[in-house]
């Protein structure tokens, strides 16, 4: 047995002495950023963007894992690969576009083995000396004239709709040795390059010889279900939105969840297998879910078929925080802020035939190429002195309201968020007009799925929002509701994940500077047989 084996072993024990055991046995989000799950909220290209990942490997075991792309209208996918890391090693990548309108693509100067291969793929282009890997529509697109499926959904057929979005990152299994020798192949010599990684390819190739294609033939060969006893989880990363003609890069760290998996998720690359919806921990029979609860450790026990909702409760906010700031001279916007609000499961619920799953109440659907599935939100800004400068968009007559823009004089209007990741801006032009086509971009992320606050409204060019995602009062919000657990427990709100990003541009560029915030936020759950309308009050 492995030292980390044993230590793992060791610690399980005591914890379950200790009466904690059930912390390390379920899905949770990981406050000290290690996981078997990545989720980064945001990748864009667009606004002179682009995007670099990494991942590391802190175990001294072999990871094979799944890294996943996908759009931010609806989560399909558009870039799928197989990541093989050896003990202790990083992966990079980055994500750009050649042009302003054309796909994101990824390249990579890393030697870890991915499949199929990205820096060594002679049948990938080349731009600047390295190969790249071009994002792709195939997963929502109607690909029958070609003899394959009908992917198409109510969203654009483009390849624009890849240039923004958000990935994740999962383990499917520990790497051994047994019986093919893949452990040593993706292992760095002194020089740092794996000792073999067309071993790794070949192993999914489509040969006719099983000892050369040995994972086509059989993907768990070679490999160990990502237990805490197997040397599962460990894994961290980070993404960087780099502007390089503004000097800029706005750097946060992934979302890590652990206690994903027990079972061997090992599949082929190119598949839209593993993903988050196969959560299996503490046993293969189903998820249990962790999540902290104003102080308290709540356990949600969910069986396969519904096993989405344990990573979704991890993510279960009724109401998320955050500040901004803007700042023009005259009319040239010097600091701009922006808010990323990523609902990272929720094409679990939404992408489907009507109804959707709770908590989310639209389907992705609408005009062809218009689509969205819309979820009711509440706005309250406040500046730095305490004042609220807007009534609440369901009191009773009111003459202020805060809204997207822009918007119908003289209404009072629900704002919504419409996509799977999108950007909320503060005093920017929004970029769809009424009928919400695109008309623009915003001035951080260049993001084309975007609403804007106009706080200059009120008054408030710095301070800090409220956006709510439940609402005790009036349909739809209070409806914003998860499914009951095993024993009855409900949690109100919407998975949600993000962050904001600040920008300030002047004249010099060695004078601009970004950063970023992680938002914060609360959450209620409903115990078993209670009322929501009781148990979460909208404060």
């Amino acid at each position: 047995m492995k030292k980390n084996s044993l230590t793992n072993a060791v610690i399980a024990g005591l914890a379950g002495v200790a009466g904690i055991a059930s912390v390390a046995n379920a899905v949770n989000l990981n406050p000290d950023g290690l996981g078997q799950v990545l989720i980064y909220p945001y990748y864009t290209v667009n606004g002179g963007n682009s995007t670099l990942v990494s991942v590391v490997n802190t175990t001294d075991f072999g990871k094979a894992v799944k890294v996943r792309f996908v759009e931010g209208r609806n989560s399909r996918e558009v870039l799928d690969f197989n990541l093989y890391l050896s003990p202790y090693d990083v992966w990079t990548g980055s994500v750009y576009s050649l042009t302003s309108t054309g796909p994101a693509n990824l390249s990579t100067d890393d030697n870890s083995c991915t499949v199929p291969a990205i820096k060594t793929n002679t049948c990938l282009p080349v731009s600047n000396g390295m190969r790249y890997a071009a994002f792709r529509n195939l997963q929502y697109v109607n690909l029958s004239a070609y003899g394959g499926a009908n992917y198409n959904d109510a969203g654009p057929n483009g390849l624009d709709r890849t240039r923004e979005g958000h990935l994740e990152m999962i383990e499917m299994a520990i790497v051994t040795n047994v019986p093919n020798g893949s452990l040593d192949a993706i292992t760095h010599d002194s020089t740092g390059v794996p000792a073999d990684c067309s071993q790794v390819v070949a192993a999914w190739s489509s040969s006719s010889n099983p000892s050369i294609a040995y994972w086509r033939a059989n993907p768990t060969d070679d490999t160990l279900p990502p237990t805490v006893l197997n040397g599962g989880g460990g894994l961290f990363g980070a993404a960087g939105i780099v502007d390089v003609q503004n000097g800029t890069q706005l750097t946060y760290v992934a979302d890590a969840i652990d206690g994903f998996s027990v079972s061997n998720l090992h599949a082929a690359p190119g598949t839209v297998s593993p993903n988050l919806a196969q959560a299996n921990f503490p046993t293969a029979a189903g998820a249990d879910a962790i999540v902290f609860n104003n102080g308290s450790l709540i356990t949600t026990s969910y069986p396969l078929a519904t096993a989405i909702d344990a990573v979704s409760a991890v993510y279960m906010h009724d109401a998320i925080f955050n500040e901004y700031a803007v700042l023009t001279d005259g009319t040239t916007p010097i600091l701009a802020s922006e808010w990323v609000v990523t609902f990272p499961t929720k094409r679990f619920y939404v992408d489907k035939i009507a109804p959707a799953i709770l908590p989310f109440q639209n389907i992705f659907a609408g005009a062809e190429g218009a689509g969205t599935a819309p979820v009711d939100i509440r706005l309250n800004v406040y500046n730095r002195e305490e004042a609220d400068g807007t009534s609440d968009c369901l009191d009773a007559g009111a003459d202020a309201c805060v809204d997207f823009s822009p918007s119908l004089p003289g209404t009072i209007s629900t704002p919504q968020l419409f996509w799977e990741a999108q950007v909320v801006t503060f005093n920017q032009p929004s970029p769809f007009d009424a009928t919400n086509a695109i008309t623009g971009s915003t001035l951080v992320l260049g993001s084309k799925l975007a609403a804007n606050v106009d706080v200059s409204t009120y008054g408030f060019t710095e301070g800090w929002m409220k956006m709510r995602f439940w609402d005790d009062s009036v349909a739809p919000m209070n409806l914003h509701v998860s499914r009951a657990d095993a024993a009855g427990i409900r949690y109100v709100g919407m998975p949600v994940t993000g962050f904001w990003a600040e920008n300030t541009q002047t004249t010099d560029v060695l004078r601009n500077f970004a950063g970023i915030l992680r938002h914060k936020a609360s959450r209620c759950s409903v115990p078993a047989g209670a009322d929501p309308l009781v148990a979460c009050p909208t404060n």
